[in-house]
Formats: C-alpha cells, sequence, structure tokens
C-alpha cells in the first residue's frame, strides 16, 4: 500500500496497514534542523524579507526543494501545498528598518516583528490605507469578481511541481480553500471591525458569498486537473471558551459558503478537510452538514477532547490530530510516549485517523519532541 492509498483508505474509513501521517505545517526552525540547512519553507520573517527584496523565485524554488527532502526524510504520506505569491510580484517601496524589529514603508504603514512565530506583521497602517466600510458598493463587488478573472496561474507553481513529482504515490493537500478571506477582504479594517460586521451588516457580506464560491471553483478545478487528491480551508472559528462569534452567525453567513465549496470539491473527486483551532462543539454538526470529511487541529486544551470526538463523529469525519501542540512545546519524553500511544489506541481502531501535531509543528516547540513522536507511530502505528 503506497502513501496515496493510505490516506485515501483511512478517509474511507477502513484500516489501513499503519496510520498514515502529514502536517498541516511545520515551522522553519524544525525544518532546518532535520534537513541541515536554511529554509524558506514556513519562515514568515526571512520570506518577508525576501519578498521585500524581491526575491520571489528564490523563495520558490527553496521551497519547492526543500518541501520534497522534509516529505522524504519524515515519509510523510500527505503532502500539504498552497499558493505562493505570482511571478510579477515586485515591490517597489520596500519598508525601511526603522528600529531594531521595527519596519516603516513611505505610505506610513508600519511593520513589527514578532518572536513568538519569528514573523513580520503589520501592525500599523498608514493614512492612505483603505478605510473600513460597513458597506460593499458595485465597484467593490466587480473588483472582486475581476481579481478572478485575473488570477495569476504562476501561483499554482509550488503546487503544480509537488504534484507533478508525487501525484498518484503521496495524498496531495492543497491548504489554499478560503471561505473567510474572500468574504472579508473587500470591507478592509482590523479583524475585529470586520467581527462586528457579523451583527452589524451580515446582508452586506453575503453579497460576496458568490464571489467566495468562484474564488474556491478556481482552485478546486485546477487541483483536480493536477491530481491533488484532499482541499482544505484554515479559519479559526473557534477560541478557548466557544466559538469567536455567534454560532448562529457562521451557519448564517460561512457555512453556505463551504457546503456549495465542498459540493464542489466532491463534484471533483476531491476530498474535502478544515483546519479549525479551539472549541467549536456548538458548531460541529453544521461542519458535518457542510460535507466536511477531515477535521484537523482538535485542541484538547480548549475543550475538544479527541476521543469524545471519535465517538461522536468517527463513522462521519477522518481526524488527524495525534500529539498537542502543547506537548510538543513543553513535554517530557515520557508524556510524549505516554500522549501518542493513548490517541493511537483509542482513534486508530475503524481507520479515519491521521496522525499529525494537533495545530502545527510551531516554532519554537521541542523538535526532539516531535521526532520522538513519529518514532512511536511507526513502531505502534501498525494494523495488525
Amino acid at each position: 500500500m503506497n502513501s496515496r492509498e493510505r490516506v485515501l483508505t483511512t478517509i474511507n474509513h477502513q484500516e489501513p496497514d499503519r496510520v498514515p501521517v502529514g502536517e498541516w505545517g511545520i515551522d522553519h526552525d524544525h525544518v532546518s534542523k532535520i534537513l541541515g540547512k536554511h529554509t524558506y519553507w514556513r519562515n514568515r520573517k526571512d520570506t518577508t524579507l525576501a519578498l521585500w527584496q524581491n526575491r520571489r523565485d528564490e523563495v520558490v524554488e527553496g521551497m519547492k526543494e526543500d518541501c520534497c527532502k522534509l516529505v522524504d526524510a519524515l515519509d510523510y504520506d500527505i503532502i500539504t501545498v498552497e499558493l505562493v505569491p505570482p511571478k510579477s510580484h515586485h515591490v517597489t517601496d520596500a519598508p525601511r528598518l526603522i528600529k531594531e524589529g521595527t519596519w516603516m514603508d513611505s505610505k506610513g504603514n508600519v511593520y513589527r516583528y514578532a518572536p513568538s512565530n519569528d514573523s513580520i506583521s503589520l501592525v500599523q497602517s498608514g493614512p492612505g490605507a483603505p478605510e473600513f466600510k460597513e458597506e460593499l458598493d458595485d465597484e467593490d463587488i466587480q473588483n472582486a469578481w475581476d481579481a478572478i478573472h485575473n488570477f495569476d496561474e504562476s501561483r499554482f507553481e509550488l503546487i503544480d511541481y509537488i504534484a507533478d513529482k508525487y501525484a498518484g504515490k503521496k495524498a496531495i493537500l492543497c491548504r489554499s480553500i478560503d471561505v473567510y478571506g474572500h468574504l472579508m477582504a473587500p470591507f478592509h479594517g482590523t479583524y475585529e471591525e470586520q467581527m462586528m460586521l457579523t451583527l452589524l451588516a451580515p446582508e452586506e457580506i453575503k453579497r460576496m458569498q458568490d464571489v467566495c464560491v468562484a474564488y474556491n471553483h478556481l482552485i478546486i478545478e485546477h487541483c483536480q486537473k493536477k491530481g491533488v487528491d484532499i482541499v482544505m480551508q484554515g479559519q479559526d472559528f473557534g477560541m478557548n471558551i466557544g466559538t469567536i462569534m455567534s454560532p448562529d452567525s457562521i451557519r448564517d453567513l460561512y457555512v453556505p459558503v463551504m457546503k456549495r465549496t465542498n459540493d464542489d470539491a466532491a463534484a471533483h473527486g476531491l476530498a474535502t478537510f478544515y483546519h479549525c483551532c479551539g472549541n467549536i462543539w456548538d458548531i460541529m454538526d453544521d461542519f458535518v452538514g457542510a460535507g466536511y470529511q477531515g477535521y484537523q487541529s482538535i485542541q484538547e486544551s480548549a475543550g475538544m477532547d479527541s476521543v469524545r470526538v471519535k465517538q461522536m463523529y468517527g463513522d462521519k469525519l477522518t481526524l488527524w490530530t495525534g500529539i498537542q501542540c502543547e506537548t510538543l512545546i513543553q513535554g517530557t519524553p515520557a508524556e510524549v510516549d505516554r500522549e501518542v500511544n493513548h490517541h493511537l489506541e483509542t482513534l486508530m481502531p475503524g481507520g479515519g485517523f491521521i496522525f499529525g501535531s494537533t495545530n502545527s509543528v510551531q516554532y519554537g516547540a521541542k523538535t526532539e519532541n516531535y521526532l520522538q513522536a513519529l518514532d512511536i507511530l511507526r513502531k505502534n502505528g501498525v494494523y495488525r
């Protein structure tokens, strides 16, 4: 049984030869240790700096090479890929360093380094930034449609490269399905302001639903042609105590887009997964009803007990879990051993289980904890 067959078997809730393994994300510090070299793979800071310097091709070529090396080194069954910046990428107004860890461009936009995840993010918009809107005009809608019609297919470069190399052998997953960003981006503003829109202007958000579905159709259609097996959306609708907004708002605004997008993917023969952190018990039935086949990022620290999820939804959802982020960050070898074996014992029966971290192998976690988890998986994750 090859890797692709192994993954598809477990998605069909049958037992493969062994538990398949892969990651939604593994950050660059771990990749560098495993490969023994600098990498742009999930290297947020260095990628941002390189793109500011118009070194896009260097970044993408590095990602292509290191993705293959990582997959081969860890014998992943699933390869997770995504869209990359287009070949036309060009920065004419690169932010300049104004003090240690802080940059500003000529428009007054301020960017700051965050050591917690080794990233550079916009922290203050300049006076020329687009203003937050509570209502869209026809031009906003048309611009969104135009962006789809003018989509630069060089953004598929990583997906195409990996598909050409591994299609039919490994399960290829595209994590670029977007059920949130295309609905909310035309409104601009902060995340908090956009959250308020779900209460103040839900009908305005709904005006973007057709555009969002069309955008995802473009991704789905290309993935199907290239031999991608799984398409996945990632949006955190949960926090530690419940959903980040009203479950009714999620059902009204986002679930219809999920359902239409998943139906489209199914019509193209693609499996559909979602990544969602936090406590989402209140919308689990909605996610299942929207047609998702796999659930990744089962955050037990927020109350999403993996065994209970298996008991309630194990016949409908493939669970992608196995080692909690907190354990990777601060766990002892004994805790890693105990947690991995617990998940193997409780989640393996009947298939429907892919091994990986509950979110991602995050920057600053202990690489040795992750490699130990994989060793335990290889030893005990075999179906008898």
